[in-house]
């Protein structure tokens, strides 16, 4: 993990390194698949998402149109609430499921070979952890609780509307750049 402090004076600190970095190497880092933690060196706060925020806007206003000011506006707007459950429904419909199964499986191999956790007990944490049973359960325990959970097909459906928005919007922009 490259860890990053992020000054008062605004420059950024590969710890890792021991040098500075800009917007431009953790965008690399990260494109090369590199995992990558931002802390405000002032208060310890982890800061990642909005330094990989100002990643992508810098690295979109250079290789393609900026992002519209109206769809800025009304993601500040919408507000903390809406927007993370907007990031919790595009990550778990991009497949972070399937990562976070990937991580966990792999801490738990670690485990075994550290010799912290034997064969038998890893195996009962995958099947408690990894089991699709305990999502089937987790979507039942909410739907029993009233709330409306969405379907694969949902999902989906979902996720051609936005490339379907996304398509346009480009359309748009470039109507207006003509």
């Amino acid at each position: 993990m490259h860890v990053i402090k992020k000054y008062a004076n605004r420059k950024l600190y590969h710890t890792n390194q021991k040098q500075y970095i800009t917007l431009e190497g953790i965008a690399r880092l990260v494109q090369s698949g590199e995992a990558v933690q931002v802390v405000d060196n002032e208060t310890g706060e982890e800061i990642t998402a909005s330094i990989l925020a100002q990643v992508v806007l810098q690295s979109r206003g250079r290789s393609s149109p900026q992002l519209p000011t109206q769809l800025l506006t009304g993601l500040i707007q919408v507000g903390g609430d809406r927007l993370a459950t907007l990031r919790r429904t595009l990550f778990f419909s991009l497949g972070g499921s399937d990562l976070l199964d990937a991580e966990i499986d792999r801490r738990i191999d670690l485990l075994v070979a550290s010799g912290a956790l034997g064969a038998e007990e890893a195996e009962r944490w995958r099947r408690l952890l990894l089991s699709p049973e305990l999502g089937q359960q987790a979507t039942q325990e909410l739907t029993d609780q009233g709330v409306d959970v969405p379907s694969r097909n949902d999902v989906a459906r979902l996720h051609s509307q936005v490339d379907a928005l996304a398509e346009i919007v480009d359309q748009l922009l470039r109507q207006n750049r003509s």
